[in-house]
C-alpha cells in the first residue's frame, strides 16, 4: 500500500484522515478538522483558505484497509 494513502486515526478528534492530508501546528500531528480548530483558535480568526477542503476518508473504509492489512 502506498503510505501516503493510507488511513490513519487522529489522536485528538478519533476520526479517520488521509495520512497525507495530517497537519503539524505548534508541535501538534492532527486531522484537518482539528488543525483548522486549533489555527483558528490560535489566531482568533476564521481560517479563510480552501486547501482543507476534500473527500474525508470514512470510518468503515478505514476499518476495511485494517481489515486488508491483517489478511
Amino acid at each position: 500500500m502506498n503510505e501516503m494513502r493510507r488511513i490513519v486515526i487522529c489522536k485528538h478528534c478519533g476520526k479517520p484522515e488521509y495520512y497525507r492530508d495530517m497537519r503539524w501546528l505548534n508541535g501538534r500531528c492532527s486531522c484537518r478538522n482539528c488543525y483548522k480548530s486549533q489555527w483558528q483558535d490560535e489566531n482568533r480568526k476564521l481560517y479563510i483558505w480552501n486547501d482543507l477542503d476534500g473527500k474525508r476518508p470514512t470510518m468503515e473504509e478505514y476499518q476495511k484497509q485494517e481489515s486488508e492489512v491483517l489478511a
